[in-house]
């Protein structure tokens, strides 16, 4: 820790959420070092920054960031691919410039502090020494846009946060407008989603590298063991906390990464197998042309097609549905219907006979709504994971088409599927085999009940044995 940082924290005071002081550990002190020296110890004015998620780099880099506005009359620019994303270091800004009475005192706003505590929220902070501190959305809606604002303000210090997904075009604007300034200063921070100037600038020279994994993490006390072992189960584990890129083979140009492998699906096959635990059916409903409609038995440990045909008569299709119902004796609750477009002519009909089926809307609002984009994309992990924890599938070639569904992050970090338009664009036929398949991940298994076993008394004497045998 520099002689720079050590007076710093002994000068002002940097709060958590709850109000207690924040303890920063060694590698949050290197980033804090770096932000508040404005170059790394090395001297380089170009730095990259990758830890684990929830490591606190954003509140480490908040901390520098509103010592420097506050004492020096420097614009930062803090620019991420949405504006909630950017929105999150400032949030930090705000709160510290709230917090410590040095800082606070330096504030220059337009009406009460207590307004500003309020809102608490806003895309600007100004100092009264003329320093400023303002969040940009690098959108790729918003690209015009965002060149024009970070042009007029003229920031040359720039905060990157979640670089991973900003475009490449998108960071040549942002090089052009640092060029303003022969005294500039670049940080990219974030997660190694994607293969692009992220991963370019973590193998560049001219950056000054920190680099920090769970393991580092575990042994600051951020993190635990049995935590750690908790997330290898979730989605972007490597990505999240052993903080590696994805391998070249296995993630496109536009950073598409297939949701399996066909080495993943040849494990998973059987050539039949006893089905054990709740039945779910899926039904995808095809118009005619080259699609099809599908319907997929599923249980707790396999699955299995039951219907492929390019027949439009939905009706006809609803006919087969109630016949599979009784048949396989599948509950109404757990037939799932694709209910958009040419699904909901067979749904409305297979809703007058089973008042509890379920209609699914691929486009609407997971349950896990930090975690995925849409419901489609939380139903194609659900099923990804399924496979991956021994799920089986009754051997069938169609099942291949699982490894042509390809998934990567949004601009909020969130887990989003390649949408049918560009697979088709891409030369990919619709994925009613897949489709049909992850619609029996609609909702969450069903938990059965623990039932303890029953424990039976032993008696003190066993009236079969005599005296003897106890002597």
């Amino acid at each position: 820790m520099s002689r720079i940082v050590d007076k710093i924290l002994k000068t002002f005071t940097f709060k958590d959420e709850s109000g207690d002081p924040i303890i920063f550990t060694p590698g949050q002190l290197q980033i804090l070092d770096i932000i508040v020296n404005r170059q790394s110890p090395d001297g380089k004015r170009r730095i990259h920054i990758m830890t684990p998620t929830r490591y606190g780099k954003s509140t480490t880099v908040a901390a520098g960031v509103v010592v420097r506005a506050s004492t020096k009359p420097e614009k930062w620019a803090i620019v991420a691919g949405t504006k909630d994303k950017a929105q999150i270091i400032m949030d930090h800004a705000i709160n510290f410039s709230l917090d410590d009475p040095l800082i606070r005192t330096q504030l220059a706003i337009e009406g009460t502090l207590e307004r500003l505590r309020r809102e608490r929220s806003r895309d600007k902070l100004t100092f009264l020494r003329g320093g400023e501190i303002r969040v940009f959305s690098a959108d790729a809606r918003n690209r015009q846009e965002l060149g024009n604002a970070l042009m007029g303000f003229g920031a040359p210090s720039i905060i990157l946060d979640e670089a991973a997904l900003i475009d490449d075009d998108i960071l040549a604007k942002i090089m052009r407008m640092l060029g303003d300034s022969t005294d500039n200063f670049l940080v990219k921070i974030g997660n190694p989603f994607r293969r692009n100037h992220f991963l370019k600038s973590f193998q560049s020279t001219r950056f000054h590298k920190i680099f920090i994994d769970w393991r580092q993490g575990v042994d600051e006390g951020r993190f635990t063991d049995e935590f750690i072992e908790e997330m290898r189960e979730q989605a972007f584990f490597d990505i999240f906390y052993e903080v590696k890129f994805p391998d070249a083979d296995s993630i496109d140009e536009q950073g598409w990464i297939p949701l399996l492998t066909d080495i993943e699906i040849e494990r998973a096959f059987v050539d039949e197998d006893q089905m054990f635990g709740e039945k779910r059916l899926g039904v995808d409903v095809a118009a005619g042309g080259r699609n099809w409609s599908v319907v997929v038995l599923r249980s707790t440990n396999l699955a299995k097609k039951i219907l492929k045909n390019r027949d439009s008569d939905t009706m006809s299709l609803t006919g087969n549905v109630l016949n599979f119902k009784k048949e396989l004796d599948v509950d109404s609750d757990n037939i799932f219907v694709d209910k958009v477009g040419v699904g909901k002519g067979a749904y409305d009909r297979l809703a007058e006979q089973l008042r509890e089926i379920v209609g699914v809307n691929a486009g609407e609002e997971p349950s896990e709504k930090t975690r995925f984009a849409n419901k489609r994309a939380e139903m194609y992990w659900r099923a990804r994971e399924w496979i991956i924890q021994g799920g089986k599938l009754e051997k069938d070639e169609d099942w291949y088409q699982l490894t042509k569904i390809k998934y990567k992050t949004d601009s909020s970090g969130r887990l989003k599927i390649m949408s049918k338009d560009e697979m088709l664009r891409n030369g990919i036929d619709s994925p009613d085999f897949a489709d049909a398949f992850i619609l029996t991940f609609a909702k969450p298994e069903k938990v059965e009940s623990y039932q303890p076993p029953i424990e039976f008394e032993v008696p003190q004497f066993d009236p079969y044995y005599s005296v003897e045998d106890f002597s």
